[in-house]
């Protein structure tokens, strides 16, 4: 695709070393924390995290994926007050951060009821209208294990079919023809990833992402 974000975006994210973690041996190695550095730190914090953390871990190791580029794409969804939500829901734009998988099926089953059709779901807010049906029920889909399994391995297929992270990360947000929204997803996913020990800055990262 001859896009703005295949054009810029790879060349910008490839320069930063994190979220093109194919762009180069030493880049794929500080993003999956080969426990050197700040980067094996911030692994080392997810792995001892709270449930969505712990089983971005093992989703990583499992499937492939910079644990990096899926613990900054988990902040990115859900991500509030430094930790990810296990029972968050965005409603047509709407957050809602429920206190047990209870409660959050209690306003998924009122906001269904009310005709919403667009809900992301979970720790990695997987959306029910478009991937509803690789689950068993409603409640599968916030279970953390399941959410993340998911999402790691739809991760996993996005990258083998458009040839990057940066261009797989910028489709787990929106469609090929949203560009604007797709470069704010992935700037937004770098600085989590910034902001988490993962990496730093490039200069070319910086101009990209304004």
């Amino acid at each position: 695709m001859a896009s703005l974000l295949r054009k810029t975006a790879l060349a910008a994210a490839c320069s930063f070393s994190l979220i093109a973690a194919t762009c180069g041996a030493a880049g794929a190695a500080a993003t999956l924390g080969d426990g050197a550095g700040a980067a094996g730190k911030a692994a080392g914090k997810v792995a001892g995290g709270n449930i969505c953390e712990r089983e971005m871990a093992v989703a990583a190791k499992k499937y492939g994926v910079p644990l990096g580029v899926l613990y900054a794409v988990g902040l990115t969804e859900t991500g509030r007050k430094g930790s990810l939500q296990p029972y968050a829901m965005n409603i047509h734009g709407r957050p809602f951060f429920g206190k047990s998988v209870a409660d959050a099926l209690d306003e998924f089953k009122r906001s269904r009821a009310a005709g919403s059709k667009l809900i992301d779901m979970g720790c990695m807010q997987i959306n029910h209208h478009f991937h509803s049906e690789h689950f068993a029920s409603p409640a599968e889909m916030f279970n953390p294990k399941k959410n993340v399994d998911y999402a790691a391995r739809f991760l996993t297929n996005l990258r083998k079919r458009e040839g990057s992270w940066t261009l797989a990360v910028a489709r787990y947000h929106a469609g090929p023809n949203n560009n604007p929204a797709q470069k704010r997803y992935v700037c937004a996913v770098i600085t989590n990833m910034v902001a988490t020990g993962f990496g730093a800055w490039t200069k070319e990262s910086r101009e990209f992402c304004g």
